[in-house]
């Protein structure tokens, strides 16, 4: 009984760091659409529900309010339960006291990969507009 345990337990450990760490097509072709001014029920509808929520208070985080988060890893639950602020490894919407959107914050890999296809946009212009011998 118990080796079938041990022999299960590392096949489940994995299915739930591919269930935390995946975000879903939702959250990243919705996330561009939250503003400043939406309220907590618009964002969750647009978005669906968030991963993990964070109270935040006066005098950790120098305000009072809640920040959802969408498409976290164990990795990212961890910095956020450790640090205060934003995290870099997931999405973040970032409420007042009376549940109004304040600010967002994308992935930090999200800008990486952007900028990596502006360069490979660039590269693919150039080559193409090169003239052939």
């Amino acid at each position: 009984m118990r080796l079938a345990l041990l022999v299960r337990l590392p096949a489940f450990a994995t299915a739930l760091l591919m269930l935390f760490a995946c975000v879903s097509q939702r959250v990243v072709d919705g996330f561009g659409r939250v503003e400043r001014g939406m309220t907590k029920d618009e964002v969750v509808s647009l978005l669906g529900e968030p991963s993990s929520t964070w109270q935040l208070s006066q005098k950790l985080d120098g305000m009072r309010g809640t920040r959802l988060q969408w498409g976290d890893s164990v990795s990212s639950l961890a910095s956020s339960a450790a640090f205060r602020g934003n995290p870099e490894r997931a999405y973040s919407v970032v409420f007042d006291d009376k549940g109004i959107v304040i600010s967002k914050a994308a992935p930090s890999w999200v800008e990486d990969e952007a900028a990596e296809d502006e360069i490979l946009r660039e590269r693919r212009i150039e080559r193409d507009t090169q003239v052939q011998p």
